[in-house]
């Protein structure tokens, strides 16, 4: 018997269930402020999902190390069809484009094998997708931005003793933080 790409095994689908407390945390504060920050824009659906799906993301990874493709794989239609509501041919043009960009560069990267997983490129897609809408400038503040984070918070996990050369960080809560914080500030 086949498994479809989106059936969720069971250890995604019992972080869901067990964490959805979490999820709700996250998102509800941070749905709120981008329909604060946002108001009533055709792109805003599009960034709500992005932010519930990064919130559903960034808790999958924290727990398990690896961001799901029944999560993310799905991410892509959905976010493509919902940033066609805003009918901005240059800005879908450019958020497609940056999902390409941001897709090849981390799957390059998970290829050489240089701490980025192939759930971290998918990802980076989705990032790419969704702040590529907004500008070339803000998809290239996320990224910095993530990895500056990822890259201190590894630092102190080292100088604290927490984590040693062979330690794992999830790169994922750093890219779609970075990502959703961008959404905020930048708005449209």
């Amino acid at each position: 018997m086949r498994i479809s790409p989106i059936h969720l095994d069971a250890d995604t689908a019992g972080v869901l269930r067990r964490d959805l407390p979490i999820i709700a945390s996250a998102f509800v504060p941070t749905g709120g402020a981008l329909v604060w920050r946002i108001g009533a824009q055709a792109v805003l659906p599009a960034f709500l999902a992005f932010a519930l799906l990064a919130s559903a993301l960034v808790v999958c990874d924290a727990r398990l190390m690896r961001l799901p493709d029944p999560l993310t794989l799905p991410g892509y239609p959905l976010l493509a069809a919902l940033l066609l509501i805003p009918f901005d041919r240059d800005a879908y043009l450019r958020a497609l484009f940056a999902m390409a960009a941001a897709y090849t560069v981390h799957l390059v990267l998970a290829l050489c094998g240089v701490g980025i997983g192939l759930g971290d490129a998918k990802a980076a897609g989705l990032v790419g997708l969704v702040v590529g809408w907004l500008s070339w400038a803000a998809l290239g503040q996320a990224l910095v931005s993530a990895y500056v984070c990822v890259g201190l918070y590894a630092i102190g996990l080292a100088v604290s003793r927490r984590a040693g050369r062979g330690s794992v960080v999830p790169f994922g809560p750093f890219l779609l933080g970075a990502a959703v914080l961008v959404l905020l500030v930048r708005g449209t």
